[in-house]
C-alpha cells in the first residue's frame, strides 16, 4: 500500500481519470456505488476507532451539493453518540460568511458535558462577546484554548466534533476556525468537516500545513453513474418500477443522489410528474449555495432566453458568472450555465419573496430596455414585475402586444395591453387601449369582454373611439343582445371622418336581428369608398346573400372569401365574416365544402389562440354534420363547442350549437339529453335573432317527439314570424314551413299542411335538394294514398343526391310503408332494408327500430306466403291427414277418424313430408289446421 500524508477515499464516479488512494480503503469498483457510500461511513467508523485509541484524527468529506455529505456525517454522529461518544456538531449556514459567536454557541449548546468544560466554554464565548468580537488575535486565542479544553475533555470520554459546510466561511474565518481543531497527535478526538465544491477549491483557502498532516484524511463523494442512479432508484421503487423508469428521468438527475431522490418520489406519486420533483430538488440545492450563487441563478431564471453571461453578471452584480455557478454545475443541476429543465427556473422565481422577485424583474426590464432588446422581451419583465410607472412603459407594452399577436400569443398580448391600460392617464388614450383590450379578451374570454361593454359605450358616446373601435363595439354589443345600445353606435360611426358606409353595418344588423329596424342616424362624414373595418363589406354582403334565397352566386362569394380570409386578432369582423361564409355554404347545401373549410379554420383558430372563434367554427361544423345526417358526430361537435366557452359567453349565438345538439339528440332518440339542453340559459334577445331560429326549430321538433304538436307548431310559426321580413329568404336557415306542415298534419289539419308545403316548394331554388326532399316527403304524408308512393319516390331521388343520410332514411321508411299498403310487399321489404341501412349510418335509433319493424313484418308475410304456396301442392286428403298429425294424433287415430287404413295414412305422410320438405311431424306447418277447416 502506498503511504501518503493526505489519505483519501473517493466514493462514486471518479472524475478526470483520477485514481482513488486511501490507507483504509481503495475503492475502484463502481458496480454498486451505493455500497461504496456505505464504505465511506465505514471509513469514518475506522477514523473514530483510531481516535478512540488516543490519536487525534481529522476527516474532510467533500462533494458537490446533493451528493449526501450532510446526511452521511449526521448519520455517523448519531451512531457515534449511541455508542457513548461525546458529540458536538454545527451546520454553517449559507449566509454565515464570517465565524460568529452564535456559531460557536450552537456547537456546544444542548450537549450534556461536565460542568468544568461548560464553564470554560461559557468563559471563552463571553470573552469573545466582550472583547473585539470574532476578529483578530482574541478569536484565535480563544479558539486555541477551546481546542485545549477539548483535549482535556477527551481524556475522560472520546470526543467527536462535526462542522458541516465549512465552505460557506470566508478565508479568514476558515483559518481562524482551524485553530479550534486539536493539533496534538495524542488525544481521543475526531474532527469531521464537510465542504461543497464551491466557487474556489477549498485547497486554496486552507492552510497547507493542515492538508499535509498525517492524521488528516479526505473522503470524496461523487455523483452516481447512470447504472448507479438506476440502482438507487431500484432500491427505492423496487426492481420492476425501476426498470420502467423513463430514460430522461435518470438523465435529468445527472447522477445527483438528492435530485434522484426527489425525482423518484415525484414519479412514485404521480407516474408522470417527475419534473416537479426536479424543481423541488433544484430549489433545495440552491438554498445550500452561497448568496452570490443564489443571485446569479435568480438572474438567470429572470432573464430566461435572453440570458447571456454579460447580462446575468450585470443583473446579479457579480464579476464571473461561471465561477459563481460552479456549485450547481458540479452538482449536475446546470448544463453550460443553463437550466436542465424549465421547471427549475419557474421554481426559483416562485421561491423568491414577491417583492424581491418583482424588483428583480424590474431591474431586468430596465437592463433589457437599455440594451435595446425587443419590446416583447422587455414587456415580459414588466408584466412579471407588475411595473407600469416607467415613462416609456405604455408605448412599449402596446408595441409588444403587436409582436405577441404576430406570434399568435393572444394571452401574452392581452397581458401587455392590460398593463398598458393601467399606465395611461389620458382618457382618450385610455379608451383606445380599453377597446383593444376588450377585443383581445373576447378572443379568449367573451364574458370578460362583456363586462367592459358599458364603460366603452360611454367612451363611444363621448367620442373617444375611432370608427373601427366603434364598429367592433357594435359587433360585440349585438353579440350579447344589447340591441338597444346599437342605435347610438350607428350614429357615432356616421359622425367619424373614417366612418365609411354605415349602411354596411345596418345590412349586417338586419340579418342578425330580422324583426328589428335599424336606422343610420345623422351622417356628417363625407362619402368615402374606404372603410374603417376592411371585413365589414364582406360580412354585410354575405349577410345579404343569406337573407335572400340560397343561390350559386352567394356560395361562390363565400368560397372566394374563405380562400382569401385569414383570422385577424385586431378585427372581430374577420371571424364574423368567416362564420357567415361557412353558414352560407351550410345553408346552400355545400356541406362537404363547409366541413373542409371549417376544419381549416378550426386549426387556424387553435394556432392563433382564439378559443371563442374555435367554438363558433365548431358549432357551424356541427350544423353541417347534422345536415349530412351524421347525428352522433353533430351532437358531439355541438356539445364540445358549448363546453369550450361558458354558455353565457356565447351571447345570442348559443342558439346555433344548442339547436343543433337538440335536433341531433331528438333524432337519435335521446330525449332526456334534448330536454337538458333546452334548459340552457339564453339571452332574451337570442330568440329575436337569426340564431334563435335554430333554437326554436329544434325545440319544436322536441315537442313533436314528446307528443305536443300544438306547442311544436307555435315554435315553427314563431320561426316564420321572425323571418317574415325576409320574404323568400330564410328557407335555407331552417325549413320552418316543412316542420310546421308536419305539426299541422299531426294536429289534424292536412289542408293547412299542404298550403305551407306548396309555398315552401315554390320558394325553393332547384339547388335546394335537402329542403325540397324534406318538403316532398311531408307532402306525401298529407296526400292521397295513390299519390304517396310517387311523391316519396321523387323525394328519395332528390335526397340521395344531397348526402343527408337521416332524411333519406326517413323518406325510404315512409316509402316502404306506402308500398306495403299498396300491396307491393317485395319492394316494400327491399325499401325497408335500405332505410335501415341509412338509419344505422345516421345513428337514428328510433328510425332504425321503425325500419326494422317494417322489414320484419314484410319478412313474416313472405314466409307465410311461401308456406301457403307449399300447402297448395297437397291434395284434400293429404291436408286432412297432415292437420291431424299436427294435432298429435297417431297413425291409427288418424285412420280411425278418416276411415282409412294405417298403411294408407303412412303413405300419405310420406308424400306430405316430401312435398313440404320436412322430415318429422313436429316440422309440419301450423297453418295446416286452418287449411283443413
Amino acid at each position: 500500500m502506498i503511504l501518503r500524508s493526505v489519505m483519501r477515499v473517493t466514493v462514486g464516479r471518479p472524475r478526470g481519470g483520477q485514481q482513488a488512494v486511501t490507507a483504509i480503503h481503495h475503492i475502484d469498483d463502481t458496480v454498486d456505488e451505493l455500497i461504496e457510500r456505505e464504505r465511506a461511513l465505514s471509513a469514518l467508523d475506522a477514523a473514530l476507532r483510531r481516535s478512540s485509541e488516543g490519536r487525534v484524527r481529522m476527516v474532510l468529506v467533500e462533494g458537490a451539493i446533493g451528493t449526501g455529505k450532510t446526511a452521511l456525517v449526521w448519520r455517523f454522529l448519531e451512531q457515534a453518540e449511541s455508542s457513548g461518544v461525546l458529540c458536538f456538531g454545527v451546520h454553517i449556514r449559507p449566509d454565515e460568511r464570517s465565524l460568529s459567536v452564535d456559531t460557536l454557541d450552537r456547537m456546544f449548546r444542548n450537549v450534556a458535558v461536565p460542568h468544568l468544560f461548560r464553564t470554560a466554554v461559557a468563559r471563552r464565548l463571553s470573552a469573545l462577546r466582550d472583547g473585539c468580537g470574532t476578529d483578530g488575535p482574541t478569536l484565535v486565542s480563544q479558539l486555541t484554548e477551546l481546542a485545549a479544553d477539548l483535549l482535556d475533555l477527551a481524556e475522560s470520554v472520546p470526543v467527536l466534533l462535526v462542522i458541516d459546510d465549512i465552505h460557506h466561511l470566508d478565508t479568514d474565518s476558515l483559518h481562524a476556525l482551524l485553530h479550534l481543531l486539536p493539533t496534538a497527535s495524542a488525544g481521543r478526538v475526531l474532527v469531521v468537516l464537510t465542504a461543497d465544491e464551491s466557487r474556489q477549491p477549498l485547497d486554496w483557502r486552507m492552510p497547507t500545513g493542515l492538508l499535509m498532516r498525517p492524521n488528516f484524511q479526505r473522503v470524496v463523494l461523487n455523483r452516481l453513474s447512470e447504472d448507479g442512479a438506476r440502482l438507487a432508484a431500484a432500491r427505492r421503487l423496487g426492481e420492476a418500477a425501476a426498470e420502467a423508469l423513463p430514460a430522461d428521468l435518470v438523465a435529468l438527475s445527472a447522477g445527483n443522489p438528492l435530485v434522484l431522490e426527489y425525482l423518484s418520489r415525484a414519479y412514485e406519486a404521480t407516474g408522470t410528474g417527475y419534473p416537479q420533483g426536479y424543481a423541488q430538488a433544484f430549489v433545495e440545492c440552491l438554498r445550500r449555495c452561497p448568496p452570490e450563487t443564489v443571485e446569479v441563478v435568480r438572474a438567470l431564471a429572470a432573464l430566461g432566453e435572453q440570458a447571456t453571461p454579460e447580462l446575468v453578471a450585470e443583473l446579479a452584480a457579480v464579476d464571473r458568472v461561471d465561477v459563481d455557478l460552479l456549485p450547481l454545475t458540479n452538482a449536475g443541476l446546470l448544463d453550460a450555465q443553463s437550466f436542465r429543465h424549465p421547471s427549475a427556473a419557474r421554481a426559483v422565481l416562485r421561491d423568491m419573496p414577491a417583492g424581491v422577485c418583482a424588483g428583480l424583474h424590474r431591474r431586468a426590464a430596465l437592463l433589457l430596455h437599455d440594451e435595446g432588446a425587443p419590446a416583447l422581451d422587455v414587456a415580459h419583465q414588466l408584466i412579471q414585475a407588475d411595473e407600469h410607472e416607467l415613462p416609456w412603459a405604455s408605448e412599449l407594452l402596446l408595441d409588444a402586444a403587436g409582436e405577441a399577436l404576430a406570434l399568435n400569443r393572444v394571452g401574452l398580448a392581452l397581458e401587455c395591453v392590460k398593463l398598458a391600460g393601467r399606465a395611461e392617464r389620458d382618457p382618450v388614450a385610455r379608451a383606445v387601449v380599453d377597446a383593444r383590450l376588450s377585443r383581445l379578451e373576447w378572443h379568449l374570454k367573451p364574458l370578460a369582454a362583456a363586462r367592459h361593454v358599458q364603460s366603452q359605450l360611454k367612451d363611444g358616446a363621448a367620442g373617444r373611439l375611432s370608427a373601427r373601435d366603434t364598429l367592433d363595439l357594435a359587433w360585440r354589443t349585438a353579440w350579447f343582445g344589447r340591441i338597444d345600445a346599437v342605435e347610438p353606435l350607428l350614429s357615432a360611426v356616421g359622425r367619424t371622418p373614417d366612418g365609411g358606409d354605415v349602411n354596411e353595418l345596418v345590412r349586417w344588423l338586419a340579418f342578425t336581428y330580422p324583426k328589428h329596424t335599424f336606422s343610420r342616424g345623422p351622417v356628417t362624414a363625407p362619402p368615402s369608398s374606404a372603410q374603417a373595418e376592411p371585413w365589414l363589406h364582406s360580412a354585410s354582403s354575405l349577410a345579404e346573400s343569406l337573407i335572400g334565397a340560397p343561390n350559386d352566386q352567394g356560395v361562390t362569394d363565400a368560397e372566394r372569401v374563405l380562400q382569401s380570409l385569414a383570422l385577424d386578432h385586431e378585427s372581430l369582423w374577420s371571424g364574423e365574416t368567416a362564420a357567415l361564409a361557412l353558414l352560407t355554404l351550410v345553408y346552400g347545401d355545400r356541406l362537404e365544402a363547409a366541413v373542409a373549410h371549417a376544419d381549416r379554420l378550426l386549426d387556424e383558430a387553435r394556432d392563433a389562440e382564439m378559443p371563442t372563434w374555435h367554438a363558433v367554427f365548431r358549432a357551424v361544423r356541427a350544423e353541417a354534420l347534422f345536415r349530412q345526417g351524421d347525428l352522433p358526430g353533430a351532437y358531439d361537435e355541438a356539445v364540445t363547442a358549448l363546453a369550450e366557452i361558458p354558455v353565457q359567453g356565447w351571447g345570442i349565438v348559443v342558439g346555433l350549437p344548442v339547436g343543433c345538439a337538440v335536433n341531433a339528440a331528438v333524432r337519435m332518440g335521446d330525449l332526456s339529453a334534448a330536454k337538458r339542453l333546452l334548459g340552457s340559459p339564453l339571452p332574451k334577445s337570442a330568440l329575436r335573432s337569426r340564431y334563435g331560429l335554430h333554437f326554436l326549430h329544434a325545440r319544436g321538433h322536441y315537442r313533436l317527439a314528446v307528443g305536443l304538436p300544438q306547442a311544436a307548431l307555435a315554435d315553427f310559426l314563431a320561426c316564420g314570424s321572425l323571418t317574415e321580413g325576409w320574404g323568400a329568404g330564410g328557407v335555407g336557415v331552417v325549413p320552418w314551413r316543412t316542420s310546421a306542415a308536419e305539426a299541422w298534419s299531426r294536429h289534424g289539419n292536412p289542408d293547412q299542411a299542404r298550403r305551407l308545403l306548396r309555398d315552401q316548394l315554390a320558394m325553393l331554388p332547384p339547388s335546394s335538394g335537402r329542403a325540397r326532399g324534406q318538403a316532398m316527403r311531408v307532402l306525401a304524408c298529407v296526400s292521397r294514398d295513390t299519390r304517396r308512393p310517387q311523391l316519396l319516390t321523387d323525394a328519395v331521388d332528390v335526397l340521395k343526391n344531397c348526402g343527408d343520410k337521416y332524411e333519406l332514411a326517413r323518406a325510404l321508411t315512409d316509402l316502404s310503408v306506402a308500398l306495403r299498403q299498396g300491396g307491393d310487399q317485395l319492394k316494400a321489404r327491399r325499401t325497408a332494408r335500405r332505410a335501415l341501412h341509412f338509419a344505422k349510418a345516421a345513428g337514428a335509433r328510433p328510425l332504425c327500430d321503425e325500419a326494422a319493424l317494417y322489414d320484419q313484418e314484410a319478412k313474416a308475410a313472405r314466409l307465410a306466403r311461401d308456406e301457403d304456396e307449399k300447402l297448395s301442392l297437397l291434395t284434400g286428403q293429404e291436408i286432412r291427414v297432415a292437420a291431424l298429425a299436427v294435432e298429435g294424433d297417431t297413425n291409427h287415430e288418424i285412420a280411425a277418424k278418416l276411415y282409412i287404413t294405417p298403411s294408407t295414412v303412412e303413405q300419405h305422410l310420406t308424400r306430405i313430408f316430401r312435398k313440404l320438405n320436412v322430415k318429422r311431424r313436429d316440422e309440419l306447418p301450423w297453418q295446416l289446421d286452418t287449411w283443413s277447416a
